[in-house]
């Protein structure tokens, strides 16, 4: 990657830190009956996803509107991704297996959202998202709107390019809760932990007005 694109890179993930740490400083709960999470970042009040038009593995349009009664969980890759994607989706499997034990409207939709919406088609992301869980939905769109989406929700992404003329996409592996309501709800960073997630996300829907 060249020095201006390094420093590029390294500008606009100052910038998302500065701004999500102002947010969550502003927005993490702090009263006495606030849940104690091992490792999410709880956000009170839950704050509302920015503007989303895409569609899924199905070609089906994905809105605010399908996620709304129910509990998800987002987290952005993309299918090429050699390493950090498939070891988040497969941790993501094995928390939907600890948690299948809740009541149906409390268990988490597990969304992927595409990063790379050049490669990765409707039909790609079906096959890969469902190799992991039969449940999980795959969403794309244009890329301009995907990348704003993702830098909306403290997701720098950074296409930087490969020998051979292919490329990479880097990204934040951060997962990010949404309640009933399509509002953000809580995030976890890495490193993730399966007993850990499971763990902060009961807590987190037990002490929900949704719940």
């Amino acid at each position: 990657m060249s020095q201006a694109k390094s420093i590029g890179l390294a500008a606009v993930v100052a910038i998302v830190a500065i701004a999500a740490g102002i947010l969550l400083a502003r927005a993490v709960l702090d009263r006495s009956d606030a849940p104690t999470l091992a490792k999410a970042t709880l956000i009170d009040p839950a704050r509302p996803l920015p503007p989303m038009a895409f569609i899924d593995q199905e070609g089906k349009p994905f809105g605010p509107e399908q996620l709304r009664g129910h509990w998800s969980i987002l987290f952005f890759g993309f299918t090429f991704c050699p390493d950090i994607c498939p070891t988040t989706l497969a941790l993501l499997a094995q928390v939907e297996k600890q948690l299948a034990d809740l009541p149906q409207e409390q268990r988490p939709h597990i969304v992927l959202v595409s990063v790379d919406p050049k490669r990765d088609t409707p039909e790609r992301l079906a096959q890969y998202v469902k190799s992991f869980s039969p449940s999980f939905t795959g969403i794309t769109g244009e890329q301009e709107a995907v990348h704003e989406f993702a830098l909306k929700m403290g997701v720098p992404v950074q296409i930087s390019p490969l020998p051979g003329g292919n490329y990479t996409v880097d990204h934040s592996a951060a997962i990010f809760v949404v309640d009933p309501n399509g509002a953000l709800r809580a995030l976890s960073s890495t490193p993730h932990q399966v007993p850990i997630i499971a763990e902060d996300y009961r807590s987190i829907v037990a002490a929900s007005p949704h719940s």
